[in-house]
């Protein structure tokens, strides 16, 4: 199977509903090294807005921080992030984050994409 969107080719997508507030870990596999992505919702009241705030916690692992996203509301990105390589292919990621209106829970909806983009990729 093979899935394409506007020239990127999805790689690894799915939907994962965390228990409580924990962060979560997505892997992908690599032979001889592989990349990590920490998930996590978090609250900080001293702010009035929402973002999104990124960060390499090692060479092969990305945070990425949910900054008081909405509840009850599916909140993502709207351009590519871009991540990095996988397989000699430039690495993306679209994601949705959707907290309950409780903060007792919230769930990623996510896709990794590698390749260029644009049309003929």
């Amino acid at each position: 199977m093979k899935i394409t969107s506007g020239g990127f080719e999805a790689v690894y997508h799915g939907r994962v509903f965390a228990y409580d507030m924990n962060p979560i870990e997505i892997v992908l596999s690599e032979e001889h090294d592989p990349l990590k992505f920490v998930f996590c919702a978090e609250y900080e009241p001293e702010r009035n807005d929402f973002t999104t705030d990124i960060s390499l916690v090692r060479y092969n692992e990305v945070r990425i921080a949910c900054i008081n996203f909405p509840r009850g509301k599916p909140t993502g990105n709207r351009d590519m992030i871009r991540l990095g390589v996988l397989n000699n292919r430039p690495l993306s990621l679209r994601y949705e984050v959707t907290i309950n209106y409780e903060a007792t829970n919230w769930s990623l909806t996510f896709t990794f994409f590698a390749g260029e983009g644009g049309p003929g990729a």
